[in-house]
């Protein structure tokens, strides 16, 4: 499922949900207070940007002779400032206007966008290259490329792109879907701080957002599930190098951590209930404790009771193991399940990945 589709199912969702009706949706939560460093830079201030850096550039003379004449033309200043934006970075660095119709039109990606560190002076101006890795990150979050989009969005700051409610939105997208619980609280926070001026699908989507990720606690099986899906996605990109064999590592070991635990909780259940069932035999045959004598009669002979050996649950049989670990499933929601069945296939694949 691509980015845009799971937006648009959490959206309607939302919608579905009566979400939007709640006053929580009109103003930010109480404690998402944030102070505002972020409003987008007006075309004036970006057309003296562009001034002061043709005096120090050493880029041909003709590409700034364009450059001015498109942000003076009068026929320009009706453009929307993206429109704007997108024509001066086609104008000024052909090469980084190519990669990013490349992977628009392909959907391949092109790489991280990398500048000459040796040939500073011919560089865009700064504006342009924050427009480039905006773009850029937000097409390929779109496209599920979450590290990638993420490498490029975390460069520019909010007040440095046209779409500041947009740069954080997608940033925080790709933190969340990557599990970067304390990366993405912080960025939605920063959102939602300016939650009036938020487009709808921003605002419904973010605050869901925040409230999924907020409860996500380490070494669940929720996160397990969730790491098992950042898995199959990396293999439908054609990843499947060392960042995926470690996360499957990591999911096999939280698992079988996850296993030992229950193991331990049921063999001390079975302690305690084998305890409580040998102090009810004694309570029950015990003789009368009185100072007058009873009414019962007998030799007042207690017959020892045989208690049968108890397995440690690690011995028990593969068939009743089989039995416990469904009933750990069963605990959770559904779409959990698929977490704990690849578990088993991959022992069955290699069966020394469960004893490790």
């Amino acid at each position: 499922m691509s980015f845009r589709r799971i937006v648009c199912s959490l959206t309607s969702l939302a919608l579905l949900g009566g979400f939007l009706s709640m006053p929580r949706f009109v103003q930010a939560e109480a404690g998402l207070g944030v102070p505002d460093r972020w409003s987008p830079p007006s075309r004036e201030q970006l057309a003296e940007e562009l001034t002061t850096w043709t005096q120090s550039s050493q880029i041909p003379v003709d590409t700034k002779a364009q450059l001015l004449e498109l942000w003076q033309n009068t026929s320009s200043s009706a453009l929307p400032l993206r429109d704007l934006l997108d024509q001066s970075l086609e104008i000024s660095s052909a090469d980084i206007w190519a990669k990013l119709n490349t992977f628009r039109e392909t959907g391949t990606y092109q790489g991280a966008l990398e500048l000459d560190s040796n040939n500073v002076d011919n560089w865009p101006p700064k504006f342009l290259i924050h427009h480039a890795k905006f773009i850029y990150g937000k097409w390929l979050a779109e496209k599920g490329f979450y590290d990638e989009a993420l490498h490029e969005l975390s460069e520019p700051l909010p007040d440095q792109v046209v779409d500041p409610a947009a740069l954080l939105f997608f940033e925080a997208s790709c933190q969340h879907y990557l599990l970067q619980k304390e990366q993405c609280v912080a960025t939605l926070k920063q959102l939602l701080s300016r939650s009036e001026g938020l487009p709808v699908r921003y605002l419904a989507v973010s605050q869901m957002m925040l409230k999924d990720i907020e409860p996500l606690e380490a070494d669940s099986l929720d996160e397990v599930a969730r790491m098992m899906r950042d898995i199959e996605r990396r293999l439908d990109l054609g990843r499947a190098g060392k960042k995926v064999r470690q996360t499957e590592e990591d999911v096999v070991a939280k698992l079988d951590k996850m296993i030992e635990d229950l193991e331990e909780q049921r063999q001390q259940q079975q302690q305690q209930q084998q305890q409580q069932g040998q102090n009810g035999s004694n309570s029950a045959t015990q003789p009368k404790q009185q100072s007058t004598p009873g009414t019962d009669t007998g030799p007042g002979n207690v017959d020892k009771k045989e208690m049968e050996h108890k397995h440690d649950w690690g011995d028990v049989p593969p068939k009743e193991r089989q039995e416990a670990l469904q009933q750990i499933s069963n605990e959770y929601p559904s779409h959990y399940r698929r977490a704990i069945e690849e578990y088993f296939r991959k022992i069955a694949r290699d069966p020394a990945a469960g004893n490790n």
